[in-house]
């Protein structure tokens, strides 16, 4: 499965992550929104939809909202891509991402073949995918997506090459607290696609797909998967604080959490997006193919 780790560069202890407080709008637009159902606060569905992030798509956010968004963000702990990569690998990506980026949405609809391949399930979080596959809708709707997904590494290289690195951060973390809000959402789904990347990025170097290129490879999008994670990480202890706040009939009560534990139910009275119970994780690896 996609649990590969790029074993010739260890993490690095973590320095404490300091509180980062989501802009407002993050919690109460479509992302987030809820609906009180006598009493109750429930979550609304919402589409995965990464083109929501992406400017100039029919889903994305007026100009200027998203970089405003990112402009409230407290200062927290942002990792050092320089003392992260060799140059080594910056090489080795820099020289290889071209290949892939020549034919960017023709590759992008292989990760996600792949990707639903790989895991069967994983189509349900796509509303694109609910559409006839035959239909212009889908095709709109499913290249929009695609794009913005492919999207993410194409700043993650110019990241990489003398971009704004910070800002490359800041947005992974944005996206990864948009993930969180999907309802059934798991962090675990993130490998899927990093098993899908590495096998279509293989199919289309062949034997030049060699071991250190899968290394490189598999150690950057290592390092955009631990961004999202964070972002669903700070979505989840900012909405634990406005439940916190909100009155009891709103959210779950400290009897109702007791038989779950701390690590897999939240207040919202909804699972963890980054943890699973036992049975799980059993599920999810034996749909996996």
């Amino acid at each position: 499965m996609g649990a590969e780790q790029s074993r010739l560069y260890p993490e690095k202890p973590r320095l404490p992550r300091k509180r980062l407080s989501l802009p407002l709008q993050l919690m109460t637009t479509t992302s987030s929104t809820t609906v009180n159902c006598g009493g109750r606060v429930t979550p609304k569905p919402v589409s995965c939809e990464l083109s929501q992030l992406t400017p100039g798509s029919s889903c994305s956010q007026r100009e200027g909202q998203l970089v405003g968004n990112e402009t409230n963000l407290n200062q927290f702990f942002r990792p050092e891509t320089e003392n992260q990569f060799t140059e080594f690998e910056l090489d080795v990506l820099l020289s290889t991402w071209p290949l892939i980026d020549a034919n960017r949405l023709e590759n992008g609809w292989l990760v996600f073949q792949n990707a639903f391949s790989i895991y069967p399930e994983l189509p349900k979080f796509f509303h694109f995918d609910q559409l006839p596959r035959d239909s212009e809708e889908y095709m709109e709707r499913g290249s929009r997506h695609i794009l913005a997904f492919m999207g993410v590494f194409v700043n993650a290289i110019d990241s990489l090459n003398g971009g704004d690195k910070e800002r490359f951060y800041e947005r992974m973390m944005l996206l990864g607290a948009r993930h969180a809000a999907i309802p059934g959402m798991k962090t675990e789904y993130f490998k899927v696609f990093k098993q899908a990347i590495l096998m279509t990025w293989e199919s289309l170097m062949y034997e030049e797909f060699t071991d250190d290129v899968r290394r490189a490879w598999a150690h950057l999008i290592d390092y955009v998967i631990g961004i999202l994670n964070e972002g669903c990480l700070v979505f989840e202890e900012e909405e634990e604080k406005i439940l916190l706040e909100t009155q009891l009939s709103h959210r779950a009560s400290d009897s109702q959490l007791l038989p779950y534990g701390s690590s897999t139910r939240r207040r919202s009275g909804q699972p963890s997006v980054v943890s699973m119970t036992p049975e799980e994780l059993a599920n999810f690896y034996s749909l996996c193919k």
